[in-house]
């Protein structure tokens, strides 16, 4: 990619059609209110708390990459049913499958998909990374495919370096706008020789140009989009198993974008299924049934991580609720050559 071609995806108009909910009010404050909390369910405990990432985001024509502030939501589930022998309290050690770094959609901030994000690692046994998109609630900086592939990437690290997920059990899922950095990040990944457990795109896309050419024609479409999330590409270096989900009745993403990505799947090279929800809309469908029990479906039938014949309990990952602060107060932005921004050329 040129610097051309990538100053004009950060001043591009399309970023304000693709990301509508950039600079509105935050549904949350600075400590997460409303939805941090515990939840205690018998002897687990579900905790949600926000941490706020650095992140380096383009500077902007020639300018360095410039570091801001997003934050991220996380779900952690611990075990507190057993007894710590040093101490004699109860234990705070996180139990969980996996972990799943979850990137929402454009319509709203992390705070509007919490309740999802309790429902995944609940139903799940895991834990839930949710960045959030750079000019989204309140994070600094603007919103652009640049923009959130690197917040993609830090919600990425927070998993793994701050949790402590091994990759082979750390889930991506994107929805809808989400689908097209979640993507990228597995190929990413799988370039990298360090794949994750799967990837799950709800209601993805081949591709935002190939969107924009739809809604409002060829030639306007080619003339002022550029290339941006080729889905269909990316899916074809993605070195896990991929499900994808997605209404039959979507307004907004046509449901011909998933039956697209899994005809092409031949020339995948991982296994790719395709769950249709009957009769669903873009937003209207059944979590439950239509996305967390295809997604556990799909776990087994591909024996994942600890989804492996017979079950199991959820295992400890290392981690105690109390370690969780200074983990994060040691997180650093990163070098800025392992930002996507900064590594496209190479990598695409």
């Amino acid at each position: 990619m040129s610097w051309a071609q990538s100053l004009w995806k950060q001043y591009d108009p399309i970023n304000r059609i693709m990301f509508p909910a950039q600079g509105r009010a935050a549904s949350y404050d600075v400590k997460g209110k409303p939805f941090v909390g515990e939840l205690q369910v018998r002897d687990v405990v579900y905790k949600t708390i926000v941490v706020h990432m650095p992140v380096h985001v383009p500077g902007g024509m020639c300018a360095p990459p410039v570091r801001i502030d997003v934050p991220c939501m996380i779900v952690l589930r611990a075990d507190l049913g057993t007894v710590d022998p040093n101490t004699r309290r109860k234990s705070n050690r996180c139990r969980a499958r996996c972990t799943v770094v979850y990137l929402h959609g454009n319509g709203t901030d992390i705070g509007g998909v919490a309740e999802e994000a309790k429902a995944l690692s609940r139903d799940l046994e895991c834990h839930v990374v949710v960045p959030e998109y750079p000019g989204y609630g309140l994070a600094g900086g603007s919103a652009n495919e640049d923009s959130v592939d690197a917040a993609t990437h830090a919600g990425c690290r927070v998993a793994t370096e701050c949790l402590g997920t091994p990759l082979e059990r750390l889930i991506v899922y994107g929805r809808s706008v989400g689908t097209g950095p979640a993507a990228a990040a597995a190929a990413r990944m799988s370039y990298r020789n360090k794949p994750p457990c799967a990837l799950v795109l709800h209601s993805p896309y081949t591709s935002i140009r190939d969107y924009a050419t739809e809604k409002a024609g060829a030639a306007l479409g080619a003339l002022l989009v550029s290339e941006r999330w080729p889905t269909k590409r990316n899916l074809a270096r993605v070195r896990c198993p991929i499900l994808l989900i997605h209404g039959d009745r979507d307004e907004v993403i046509p449901f011909r974008h998933s039956a697209r990505l899994k005809r092409e799947s031949k020339g995948y090279k991982a296994p790719c299924h395709l769950h249709v929800q009957k009769g669903g809309a873009h937003n209207d469908f059944d979590f439950f049934g239509d996305v967390l029990d295809p997604l556990a479906m799909f776990l087994r039938r591909h024996e994942r991580g600890p989804w492996t014949r017979g079950g199991g309990e959820a295992p400890e990952m290392g981690l105690d609720l109390r370690d969780i602060p200074s983990r994060v107060a040691a997180f650093g932005p990163g070098d800025v050559d392992e930002y996507p921004f900064a590594s496209a050329d190479k990598e695409n």
